[in-house]
Order: structure tokens, then C-alpha cells, then sequence
């Protein structure tokens, strides 16, 4: 009789591990902010803005530097900085949004030295121009997929 009870324990046991293997396997604690659709149409919306921007001043100052002077942008370049740091705001307000908020950060930070720049040289080559679209086009695609991740873990 005492070796029944002991085998029956035995399976309630190993059918307890099991099922505690099972269930925790199953289980997954995401640390990760929200997905927001108004974000992603905010980050396309910079994007725009942004190769809007840059395509307008490569086609400004075609054979004439003195087009391209900053101050001819300088209201675009202050409205884009805005909605960065818009961008940036909205993803420090989120709770575990570390990495999306320090893309942010980046964008805005890389976007006020590349403005320092035609500020300071006052006008902007066709080889920066063509490496600054080339460097946002990249950036803005990570901020998005970033977002976008979101929906994976949810």
C-alpha cells in the first residue's frame, strides 16, 4: 500500500513540473511601450519633410551656390527641428520606450549639427545634401520599424 501512495506521488509530482515547465515557458513579460499608429504617422510625416527639404535645396542652387544660402531655409529647418523634438517628447512620455526615445534623441541632435553647418558655411554641397537624405532616409526607417516592432510583442 505504501508503494502505490509513493507512485501516485511520484506522477502528481512529475505532472506538476511538467505543467510549471509548460506554463512557464509559455509566458513572456514584455517590457516594451505601446504601439502607437499616431507616432508612426508622425515619424513618416518628418520623413517627408525632411527629403522635402533636402531635394528642394539640391534643386535651388543648381549651378549657383548663393541659392542655397541658409537663410533661404532656415523656417524649414525650424519647423523640422519642432516636430523632432514633438517626436522626441512624445516618445520620452511613454514608459519602457528607452531605444525609440534615444533614436529620437539622435535624430534631433544630428539634425541641429547638419543646421549649425549650412548656418555656418552658409550654403550646403550636393555631396552633403545627398549624404544628410541618405543618412535620414536610414534613420527614419529604424525610428519606424522601432514602432512598428511594437506590434510583435503585444
Amino acid at each position: 500500500m505504501f508503494e502505490h501512495t509513493t507512485s501516485k506521488q511520484t506522477i502528481i509530482r512529475i505532472a506538476t513540473v511538467v505543467v510549471l515547465i509548460v506554463v512557464y515557458a509559455s509566458c513572456r513579460v514584455t517590457m516594451v511601450a505601446p504601439y502607437e499608429e499616431k507616432v508612426v504617422q508622425q515619424i513618416q510625416q518628418v520623413a517627408k519633410k525632411v527629403d522635402r527639404l533636402y531635394l528642394t535645396i539640391l534643386e535651388t542652387g543648381m549651378n549657383d551656390s548663393s541659392k542655397r544660402e541658409y537663410a533661404l531655409f532656415a523656417k524649414d529647418y525650424v519647423d523640422i527641428e519642432v516636430d523632432l523634438n514633438s517626436l522626441l517628447n512624445q516618445n520620452r512620455m511613454k514608459a519602457l520606450n528607452r531605444e525609440s526615445t534615444r533614436n529620437c534623441e539622435i535624430a534631433l541632435e544630428t539634425w541641429v549639427k547638419y543646421k549649425e553647418k549650412h548656418k555656418r558655411d552658409n550654403g550646403i554641397s550636393d555631396v552633403d545634401i545627398e549624404l544628410n537624405r541618405d543618412y535620414y532616409r536610414d534613420l527614419f526607417m529604424v525610428i519606424q520599424m522601432g514602432e512598428e516592432a511594437k506590434l510583435k510583442v503585444r
